[in-house]
């Protein structure tokens, strides 16, 4: 009875949220675990098979591409798209799935999990199947160093049994290997592409002997074909890309033989559509509906997701560390046409609070002719156009435009397309601009005349009194933290 409690709290609390103009992504988990602790562990309830991501970078796109290929073969799944990948934001997603009596079962669960969460989420819910993407420094002010991260990761996978999807290609995540699991290993071949080269590097250290790895091929980062004389070295790949080619519709990849035409953009999401090869496969899904699905797949969430602005066609990409903000810009900088960077940075809790990482993106790489205007906005934006200065970019080039809709309207006027680089907390926001400004431009033909007037705006007072709840200010209250980077803790 409790759990039946809390899964209707958590949804009049998530409904009331949306309906005064919170996004309500993450409420309706809070109120469900302050009124049932562990409520995770229910989720056995919800699907017949646990999936679980995590990693640092491509956890969105690499649930979000397994959650629509299963979909797209007629199976049900449970899914927190929205990215909120705490154990709250996934007990939301508990309560969204749920009806207001028992339980809906679902053929698959596919879960993003925070790395830091892991260990949590795992205690409650054992998942059958966990997806490691990466390892790259990212919010050292939250996650500490990368070798304390995996050692609290790979404890709390001990003593259960999961199947592994690891990356082969990086040194890191090879090291979950010694828990003696059932792996799968993905990677890119040596020939399959060429990756920018970068001033900037992570750490290339064996983790048996800290001697320096040696490579035979770089991709980016740390990731490629490693080897240590101590005996630690890239082990033998099970999903393999063999050839990787890209063009305007997305990158197609040549894996084990077969061809797969993709919708993803950007060289690098190889390694997403692996992992969720990898995973369909194992799932048992046809290879025949693995392939069409992945040209049906549609990004919504600002990773290298495009936009038609007046006649320009401008991308937007997540930039949260070194290694992102280095690949974007080579992605970024692949045509010689005209064009200007925009880079958003905020300091909230869920971008990092230490923003020095910016210094290790390879800025340098973009200064050249073509990039006509460089635009620093968000929170933090006289520190990003710091950065661009010292990449020795003319000052007369650089724009700081605090306010995002301000930088946006500002890029409109240069009539080039725009190329945006945004932290995790301007992401959503710059989406919901891009999206309103497409449809604006789109929208400036023949008008009929019909005026939309917004149902209560974000900033309206709620007319019902709700307020004086507690429960519901004190989930609010949660939500608007959480949004904001300051609640980013776990309950």
């Amino acid at each position: 009875m409790k759990t039946q409690v809390a899964i209707w709290a958590g949804k009049t609390a998530g409904s009331l949220s949306r309906v005064i103009g919170y996004g309500g992504s993450t409420i309706p988990g809070v109120v469900a675990r302050k009124l049932d602790h562990g409520f995770l562990r229910h989720l056995r309830k919800n699907a017949n098979t646990i999936l679980f991501i995590t990693g640092t970078n491509g956890k969105t796109t690499t649930a979000n591409l397994i959650s629509h290929l299963l979909e797209s073969s007629g199976k049900t799944v449970i899914a927190n798209r929205e990215g909120s990948n705490m154990v709250t934001g996934i007990s939301a997603a508990m309560v969204r799935n749920a009806p207001l009596i028992g339980w809906l079962k679902n053929d698959a669960a596919v879960l993003e999990v925070d790395e830091a969460s892991l260990p949590k989420a795992v205690s409650e819910c054992p998942p059958d199947y966990l997806i490691v993407t990466n390892f790259f420094r990212d919010q050292l002010d939250r996650y500490g160093e990368v070798d304390l991260l995996i050692k609290k990761m790979k404890d709390c996978l001990k003593e259960i049994d999961v199947k592994l999807i690891l990356n082969a290609d990086d040194p890191f995540t090879h090291r979950f290997s010694d828990l003696q699991k059932e792996n799968v290993y993905i990677g890119l071949d040596a020939n399959s592409c060429r990756f920018q080269s970068y001033a900037m590097a992570e750490s290339k250290y064996c983790p048996n002997c800290q001697d320096e790895l040696v490579y035979s091929v770089l991709h980016f980062g740390q990731l490629g074909h490693y080897h240590c004389p101590c005996g630690f070295e890239r082990p033998k790949v099970t999903v393999n890309a063999e050839k990787i080619f890209q063009d305007e519709k997305g990158i197609r990849l040549i894996v084990n033989g077969e061809e797969y035409p993709t919708t993803l953009k950007g060289t690098y999401n190889a390694y997403n559509a692996l992992f969720a090869i990898s995973a369909c496969q194992a799932l048992g899904m046809p290879l025949k509906e693995i392939k069409k699905g992945m040209t049906t797949y549609q990004k919504t969430d600002g990773r290298m997701q495009e936009f038609v602005i007046g006649k320009e066609r401008w991308k937007l990409n997540l930039v949260k560390n070194p290694t992102g903000g280095n690949v974007t810009l080579s992605e970024f900088l692949q045509s010689n046409e005209k064009k200007q960077l925009m880079f958003c940075l905020n300091d909230h809790l869920a971008d990092g609070e230490d923003i020095s990482w910016i210094w290790d993106i390879d800025m340098e790489l973009a200064n050249r002719e073509e990039v006509e205007t460089f635009i620093a906005s968000g929170k933090r934006a006289y520190d990003a156009a710091l950065r661009m200065k010292y990449a020795g970019i003319p000052e007369e080039k650089i724009r700081i435009l605090p306010s995002l809709k301000h930088a946006v309207f500002f890029a409109k006027e240069m009539v080039v397309p725009a190329y945006i680089m945004a932290t995790y907390t301007c992401l959503s926001p710059m989406v919901s601009i891009l999206s309103q400004e497409a449809r604006v431009i789109r929208k400036e033909e023949p008008n009929n005349g019909v005026t939309t007037i917004p149902f209560l705006p974000r900033h309206s007072k709620p007319v019902w009194g709700q307020r004086k709840y507690h429960m519901f200010k004190k989930a609010l209250r949660m939500e608007r933290n959480h949004r904001s980077g300051r609640g980013n803790q776990e309950s």
